[in-house]
């Protein structure tokens, strides 16, 4: 059986940029006070709203459906049409297939939710914010002029 579209707007393209703007302010926050498990969770959620605003410009759609009410930041990414453009530039693929290590399960689950909060260090934080927006190379400043 098939999988059911489902059509239900569950929130505006714009909300979803503002929100992953917000999160990444408070990741930001939370890396500094040496909260990095929570640093990293922001993080990620942070570019998990980017690809799902990337999802609404690629289709032309002015709200994310129900549908894509997925944590599988790989999965995001392959609806957002943008694939082949980021793995072309090979510096931010490498940092999104970084991000997606450690965000993900190996099977595309989000473990970094289910995870002893100790297991984050501060080294492997920084690396992860980093690789979305502390190089010129980072997943989110790139997702953001592929949107704009």
């Amino acid at each position: 059986m098939a999988p059911t579209l489902q059509t239900k707007p569950i929130i505006p393209r714009e909300t979803l940029e503002r929100i992953g703007e917000a999160r990444l302010r408070e990741a930001k926050a939370l890396l500094e006070v040496g909260e990095y498990a929570g640093a990293v969770y922001l993080a990620g959620y942070a570019v998990e709203c980017y690809l799902k605003a990337a999802i609404c410009v690629r289709l032309d759609w002015g709200s994310l459906l129900a549908t894509f009410k997925t944590h599988n930041l790989e999965s995001l990414l392959l609806y957002t049409g943008l694939e082949k453009r980021l793995k072309d530039d090979l510096l931010v693929w490498l940092n999104f297939k970084q991000v997606v290590g450690l965000w993900s399960d190996g099977d595309g689950n989000p473990s970094i939710r289910y995870q002893d909060p100790r297991v984050i260090d501060e080294p492997t934080a920084r690396d992860f914010l980093d690789c979305l927006v502390g190089v010129p190379e980072g997943v989110i400043p790139w997702l953001s002029k592929a949107i704009s």
